[in-house]
C-alpha cells in the first residue's frame, strides 16, 4: 500500500517535554517529516484542519485480553488484525496482546496465532505478547483457574519464549513461588521485562525481584496483599521503589479514585502506566457469556466470573484516560501520557511526537474522543 502523507494544520502538540500551543505537523512516508511550525504541504499531501484538538502520541495498551468478541488466546489471526483495527480507530497505535494461565500447548498455539496476526501488519502494531501467568500465586489467582497455575520453571520459559518467535515482551509472576528467580534471570537474558503480580509476596520478596531486574507491577492494588500502615504488603512495596514501574488499571471498577490519586502521587507521572486489561467482551452487550471454559458476566461495566471475582475490564484504553484525567481534577494530556509515552519508554520503544519517528499518532478533543489516528502514517479513523 503507498504511504500516506498529511499535513495536520493548528494543532497543540503534546511533546516529550510539554504541550506546545499550536503547530502542524508533516506526516510522510509512514514518519514525522516536521513538527512545529508552518511545513508547507507537498503535493498530493491531504490537509487535516485539527485547531482546537490535541495531536498526541499513540496510546500503547500493556495489558489487553481481547477486544470486541476476539479473545487473543482462542482467536485465529484474522480476528485478531480486526481487533487491531478497532482498536486504531480507538487511539490505540500499539498493543500487547495478553495471555492468562492456561495449559502449555494451548499457550504455544495462541502465541503462534499471534505471531501470525502480528505478520499481517494491519491496525495497531503488536509491539509483542504479555503472558500473564502460568507462574502465578494460588492464593491471588482471580479469575484465573488453579489448574492452569504452574510451578515456574526455565524450561517451560523458554519453550513459551520459543513459540512465541521473539514476541514475547512481558510476563508477569509472583516473585514468592520456588523458581522464579531463576525464571527472571532467564527472561532478562531473552530481553523480556518482567513484571510482578497475581501474587501473595510482601515487601520483602518485591525487593528481591527488583533486585533481580524486575520493572513491572501488574495491575496495583489487584491481586496482590494490600497496603497496611505496619506491614507495607506488595502494594505498599509497589508504591515506594522506585524501581518498579506499576500498571493501573483505572475502568472506575478495578480501582477507586483516591486509590489512583495515591497511586500517582507515590509513583509520580513518569512511572505510572494506564493499562486496560480489557477482554473479548469490551464492545458487546450485558449478559452471560463464555469463553475457554469459563463462564462469565457482564453487568454495569463490570465483568465478573459468574459468581467469582472481576475477570477483566471492558473499558478501552482511551476511555480509562479520560476517566483517570475527569477524576483526578488533570488535564487530559496528562493522563494521556501514561498510556503513551511512559509505556513506550518502559518497553524501549522510540515512538512520541519527534520528528523522523513512527507516525503513530491520535487527534483527541478535551474529552478524550478520537477525532483521527494514524498508525505509521495510515489514517484509520
Amino acid at each position: 500500500m503507498p504511504h500516506e502523507e498529511w499535513l495536520i494544520r493548528g494543532a497543540r502538540l503534546l511533546l516529550p517535554d510539554g504541550v506546545m500551543g499550536r503547530g502542524d505537523a508533516l506526516i510522510s512516508r509512514g514518519r514525522i517529516a516536521a513538527l512545529g511550525g508552518r511545513p508547507a504541504a507537498p503535493s498530493g499531501a491531504r490537509v487535516l484542519d485539527a485547531r482546537g484538538a490535541l495531536l498526541a502520541p499513540g496510546l500503547i495498551d500493556l495489558q489487553i485480553n481481547g477486544a470486541w468478541g476476539a479473545d487473543f488466546a482462542l482467536a485465529p489471526p484474522e480476528a485478531i488484525a480486526r481487533a487491531a483495527e478497532r482498536l486504531a480507530g480507538d487511539g490505540v497505535t500499539a498493543f500487547l496482546p495478553t495471555l492468562i494461565s492456561a495449559p502449555l500447548p494451548r499457550l504455544e498455539a495462541a502465541l503462534g496465532r499471534i505471531a501470525a496476526a502480528a505478520a499481517l501488519g494491519r491496525g495497531a502494531r503488536i509491539l509483542g505478547v504479555h503472558l500473564e501467568g502460568p507462574f502465578l500465586a494460588p492464593a491471588r489467582r482471580g479469575a484465573h483457574r488453579r489448574a492452569h497455575l504452574r510451578r515456574p520453571s526455565t524450561a517451560e520459559f523458554e519453550r513459551l519464549w520459543r513459540a512465541s518467535k521473539g514476541l514475547l515482551r512481558l510476563l508477569t509472576l509472583a516473585p514468592e513461588l520456588p523458581g522464579a528467580a531463576a525464571v527472571m534471570r532467564a527472561a532478562r537474558r531473552r530481553g523480556v521485562l518482567v513484571s510482578l503480580g497475581h501474587t501473595a509476596g510482601d515487601a520483602g520478596d518485591f525487593d528481591r525481584a527488583a533486585a533481580a531486574g524486575a520493572r513491572m507491577v501488574t495491575h496495583l492494588f489487584n491481586a496482590m496483599e494490600p497496603f497496611h500502615h505496619r506491614s507495607e504488603g506488595a502494594a505498599g512495596a509497589a508504591l515506594t521503589d522506585d524501581r518498579l514501574v506499576c500498571g493501573l488499571i483505572y475502568d472506575r471498577v478495578h480501582v477507586g479514585a483516591r486509590a489512583a490519586a495515591l497511586a500517582l502521587r507515590a509513583k509520580g507521572p513518569r512511572s505510572l502506566v494506564l493499562v486496560s486489561d480489557a477482554v473479548f467482551a469490551l464492545g458487546l452487550g450485558p449478559g452471560r457469556c463464555r469463553s475457554g471454559g469459563t463462564d462469565y458476566e457482564l453487568r454495569g461495566g463490570e465483568f465478573r466470573v459468574r459468581g467469582g471475582p472481576l475477570g477483566g475490564a471492558v473499558r478501552t484504553l482511551r476511555a480509562c484516560a479520560a476517566f483517570f484525567a475527569r477524576d483526578l481534577g488533570l488535564p487530559l494530556a496528562d493522563a494521556w501520557r501514561l498510556a503513551s509515552e511512559n509505556p513506550a519508554r518502559l518497553l524501549g520503544e522510540r515512538l512520541g511526537l519527534a520528528a523522523g519517528r513512527p507516525a503513530d499518532l491520535v487527534l483527541v478533543d478535551d474529552g478524550g474522543r478520537v477525532r483521527a489516528s494514524f498508525v505509521g502514517g495510515r489514517r484509520w479513523k
